[in-house]
C-alpha cells in the first residue's frame, strides 16, 4: 500500500491494482482452511485500485471505489474492522466482515449481514464480537441517515500518481509482526 495522509485526523492508504495480497498463516473457519480470498501466492487485488480512510480508534475504515476507465466515482464503502494499530511494517487490524455500501445518492445497505451468525457457528467470532460489530453496523447506518460523515467528497476525485501502477511488494516478515 501507498501512504497518502498520515496526519493525527486520518491515515490514507492506496491500495493499487494488483497488489499483492498477503494472508497470515492461521486456521480460518473455510473448508479448506484458508482466508476466502487467498488464491495461493499469487493472490493480487483486482479492479481498480482503492483508496482506505482510516482514523484511529474508529472500528471501520472508508473505502473509496472506482469504475471504468474513465474512474467514475462508485460510492463510499465502509469496512467494519478492529481499529488499526501501527507496527514496525504499517498497520494492522482484523476485518469483520460486515460492511456498508453506499450509493452516489446517498443510499446505503448492509453487505454479508446474512454471514454474521454463521461465524459464530464456525468460531469466527464470539456471540458478543458478533453482538458489538452488528451494534456498529447499526450505528453507522443512523450516522449516514443522518448525513453525518467526517470524510470529504473531495476524496471521491481523487487520483493515484501515474507510477503506482506497479504495486509495493509485501515486506519480509509481514505475517509475524
Amino acid at each position: 500500500m501507498y501512504v497518502i495522509a498520515d496526519r493525527p485526523d486520518v491515515l490514507a492508504l492506496y491500495l493499487s491494482t494488483d497488489a499483492e495480497l498477503g494472508f497470515a498463516p492461521r486456521v480460518w473457519p473455510t473448508a479448506n482452511g484458508r482466508h476466502p480470498w487467498d488464491q495461493g501466492p499469487e493472490t493480487r487485488w483486482q479492479g481498480h485500485g482503492v483508496l482506505h480512510l482510516h482514523r484511529p480508534d474508529d472500528a471501520y475504515a472508508v473505502w473509496v471505489f472506482w469504475h471504468g476507465p474513465e474512474r467514475r466515482f462508485d460510492g463510499w464503502y465502509l469496512n467494519l474492522q478492529a481499529p488499526f494499530t501501527r507496527t514496525e511494517i504499517g498497520i494492522d487490524t482484523l476485518d469483520h466482515e460486515l460492511d456498508i455500501v453506499t450509493g452516489i445518492d446517498g443510499s446505503w445497505r448492509f453487505k454479508d449481514l446474512e454471514l454474521l451468525e454463521s461465524y459464530v457457528d464456525t468460531g469466527r467470532f464470539s456471540r458478543e464480537e458478533v453482538d458489538a460489530i452488528l451494534a456498529e453496523g447499526r450505528r453507522l447506518g443512523r450516522m449516514l441517515d443522518a448525513g453525518d460523515r467526517w470524510w470529504s467528497d473531495e476524496w471521491a476525485g481523487w487520483v493515484p500518481e501515474s507510477q503506482w501502477t506497479i504495486p509495493p511488494v509485501l515486506p519480509q516478515g509481514w505475517d509475524w509482526v
